[in-house]
């Protein structure tokens, strides 16, 4: 469509440089015709490109409302706000508050970031660790989890919403739970500086299982999630998991573009 405009563009100048040495009636109108065209197909164009971007924006916006009931769901707040008032009927003040802190907290990222397709890597971590927290409380210590990001990594850069928290989710619900033993949960953040990417591992110590056929529902949507924000991106983000059958255990590695853009504004074509 550029070119074309580039070009019905070229045609006019030269028309109307003919018309300035040449004093012909039809050549002049043959200018007007030319140009009122160029302006109508520009019209239309930018009209096309305007309801593009609304239609876009509403998908992410769909998909974020779905994302973040994935990660709030009534079935996990109701079981978290038992296990506090367990703690409370125990007496147990202090792990009333620190869970009510966490679950404070979560709340208030779910609601005060609608719109915001990148979260703050420390917003996410932290979202990450107040859940596990409240969850290895709920099911008494079946699991414990370690968070270990490099000091170089910078934590204001972004990744996508819920990203993480998504993939160790699965990694709880789906891999060490269902085996009723204790399993172990690992998170790792680093950065390759020469390729300027951050690097989220997340592994857990559970049965090997194929994240293509989970039937996690939040799987299929952060992948969507990303799969769009690619979509208008130079820069990619790419996800892989590994399932080791022999030894047991997965890995989910995200690489994430530290100059990765969460604008729905499209990459200039």
């Amino acid at each position: 469509m550029k070119r074309n405009l580039i070009i019905a563009g070229a045609i006019i100048i030269a028309i109307l440089l003919i018309s300035c040495l040449v004093d012909l009636f039809a050549v002049k109108l043959m200018a007007v015709l030319l140009l009122t065209a160029a302006a109508c197909l520009f019209y239309q164009n930018q009209q096309k490109r305007t309801q593009k971007a609304l239609e876009r924006q509403k998908e992410f916006y769909d998909l974020e409302m779905e994302m973040m009931k994935g990660s709030l769901n009534p079935h996990f707040l109701f079981n978290a706000i038992n296990s506090i008032s367990y703690s409370i009927n125990k007496n147990d003040v202090t792990t009333a508050s620190a869970n009510l802190g966490a679950l404070s907290k979560m709340l208030r990222t779910s609601i005060s970031d609608i719109g915001v397709f990148g979260h703050e890597l420390s917003e996410e971590v932290s979202f990450v660790k107040n859940y596990l927290t409240l969850e290895k409380f709920r099911f008494n210590k079946q699991f414990d989890f370690t968070v270990k990001q490099m000091p170089y990594v910078n934590d204001m850069v972004r990744v996508p919403a819920f990203s993480i928290f998504c993939y160790v989710e699965n990694a709880l619900k789906k891999g060490i739970l269902p085996t009723g033993e204790h399993g172990k949960i690992s998170l790792l953040i680093d950065e390759d500086k020469n390729s300027n990417t951050l690097i989220i591992s997340i592994s857990d110590d559970a049965p090997a299982r194929d994240l293509k056929s989970t039937d996690d529902p939040n799987i299929p949507m952060i992948n969507n999630l990303i799969e769009r924000l690619n979509s208008i991106n130079s820069l990619k983000i790419s996800v892989k998991h590994v399932a080791d059958k022999e030894l047991n255990g997965n890995v989910t590695e995200l690489r994430i573009p530290i100059d990765f853009s969460y604008s729905l504004s499209p990459v200039a074509e």
